[in-house]
């Protein structure tokens, strides 16, 4: 998969969090927006629900690359694999074209990010069951005709 084009981003300027997500990413290898998801994961993961699809479907190969790279700032492990995870669900649940043919690239980070939470160090009291979650994805993608 290549970096998206600015044909791939189609109408952004009409929708003001597709610019903001233009303007940091458009033009970027997933490889140079690791910084920037070092610098705000949160913002980061904002700015990738409201992009278009071909782009969504680039970048969050990449975010999928940072999670599992696990080199986070400190206290930042929990924030990148709950933001990673709630995403995905999201995605599935409200716009499943997006995420779709990109799952079978992520299940086994999202599978990895469930069973591994307590090293993400990220409290269930705080980010929820990410085992829940996943099995939420799993049937969900299942439904939606993923294999």
């Amino acid at each position: 998969m290549s970096v998206p084009t600015e044909a791939d981003w189609g109408d952004y300027q009409a929708d003001l969090d597709q610019n903001d997500a233009h303007k940091l990413f458009a033009g970027r290898t997933n490889q140079e927006m690791v910084p920037h998801f070092h610098s705000n994961v949160i913002e980061r993961t904002s700015e990738l629900r409201w992009m278009p699809e071909v782009p969504f479907r680039y970048y969050v190969l990449g975010f999928r690359d940072y999670v599992m790279a696990s080199q986070f700032e400190e206290c930042e492990a929990a924030n990148a694999a709950s933001c990673f995870i709630r995403l995905v669900l999201e995605k599935l649940e409200k716009q499943p074209s997006y995420i779709l043919p990109v799952m079978p690239e992520l299940l086994p980070a999202i599978r990895h990010v469930a069973m591994n939470q307590a090293s993400f160090e990220a409290s269930e009291d705080i980010y929820g069951n990410f085992q829940e979650k996943l099995g939420r994805i799993e049937v969900l993608y299942d439904t939606l005709g993923g294999s």
